[in-house]
């Protein structure tokens, strides 16, 4: 067939048959006049339904190619309810006949998507598809419920003081304080200070510290003691860590060689871990026992069981320490007299906890009821 002699058919498919149910009108529909009039009565049934919509842009898709002088025909064809294999069938029917009434070089095919186009192979099978137009509906009442809840969410993030604390009230520090730094010179210390602030978000949400401290304060004199004890041991902690590693880096010959070379870390890593465990031990261990103090007391004041823990805990912060201690000197030193005291510490260490733990936990675990902390 040569150019002059092509001919296009228009086709819309009705995969579930809306246009027979709906607007009780039989397929196929062939011709603009009866396609235009089927699409009528069917927006008329059902003002949402798509394939309304799908059949008048077959009709203006039909009206495009003949303005342009490419001689063409629409139709629209159905399938059944139910969809599947006899709706499938009754499709490939109605093509058939729609194509044998008239020779036709190829389709385009119009759809709103969806299950529609999966009649395309039947199609295929019979005539080329040259073009696919797909239709999509602008006003969906899905879609603008989407909107509205969206809309509802942002309105919660910006009012709602829960929300907006992180959602708009740590970018805001963030801007300000980046700003002000950047204003003063200080761009290095801008990005530090926004990693320090989105971090400490991040932290602080992700472990949920707000909750913890607000669940603290409603309880009263003892939730503000374990509030107070749980600060100050993390910042002592803090301190102990960067006490240790100070002393770490005192030892310049081993730093210097390792940052020379990184496989003298085999040599000196050692001897490093030594300082850092010996320079941060006891203010980490001081740390750990005001918190455990400051649980105790908590549950001495509640009349609560678990005080026995907490006295547990301190028990055996004492009888660790020693081991720890000769432990990072012989990490620093390696000579025979801390070897002896190492295995000492750590001999005595383990007789002390195993008497501890059958004298002691026991009774920790039977007595009175677990309660929340």
């Amino acid at each position: 067939m040569s150019q002059a002699e092509e001919r296009y058919l228009v086709l819309c498919v009705d995969r579930d048959d809306d246009l027979g149910v709906k607007a009780k009108v039989e397929s196929p529909v062939i011709g603009r006049d009866s396609t235009l009039a089927a699409a009528t009565r069917l927006v008329l049934a059902d003002p949402e339904e798509a394939d309304a919509n799908a059949m008048f842009a077959a009709v203006r898709k039909y009206d495009e190619l003949l303005k342009v002088g490419t001689p063409c025909e629409v139709a629209v064809v159905c399938g059944e309810v139910n969809r599947g294999f006899e709706a499938d069938r009754r499709v490939g029917r109605e093509v058939a006949s729609v194509l044998a009434g008239s020779k036709f070089s190829g389709v385009v095919l119009v759809s709103d998507g969806g299950e529609d186009e999966q009649v395309i192979p039947i199609i295929q099978s019979m005539k080329p598809i040259v073009s696919v137009q797909r239709v999509t509906v602008k006003h969906s009442q899905s879609v603008e419920e989407t909107y509205e809840v969206l809309g509802r969410y942002l309105r919660m993030l910006v009012f709602d003081p829960h929300y907006s604390r992180y959602a708009l009230g740590v970018p805001g520090l963030i801007f300000v304080l980046a700003g002000i730094l950047i204003v003063a010179g200080r761009v290095f210390e801008a990005q530090l200070a926004t990693l320090l602030i989105l971090g400490g978000a991040f932290l602080i949400r992700g472990f949920g510290v707000d909750r913890t401290v607000a669940g603290l304060l409603k309880r009263g004199p003892t939730g503000y003691i374990r509030l107070v004890s749980m600060m100050f041991a993390v910042l002592i902690v803090l301190v102990g860590i960067f006490t240790g590693y100070n002393a770490m880096l005192g030892d310049s010959t081993a730093v210097s060689a390792i940052l020379a070379n990184p496989g003298a870390i085999l040599v000196y890593g050692a001897t490093l871990i030594g300082y850092l465990i010996g320079g941060s031990l006891t203010l980490v261990w001081v740390g750990i026992a005001i918190y455990a103090t400051g649980a105790l007391l908590s549950h001495v004041a509640r009349d609560s069981a678990r005080w026995r823990r907490d006295g547990f805990v301190l028990i055996m912060l004492a009888i660790l320490y020693f081991p720890l201690r000769t432990f990072s000197d012989f990490l620093e030193t390696g000579t025979a007299v801390s070897s002896f005291l190492l295995i000492s510490a750590v001999l005595i260490g383990l007789a002390a906890i195993f008497a501890v733990t059958t004298a002691i936990y026991p009774r920790v675990r039977t007595r009175g009821t677990p309660e929340n902390e």
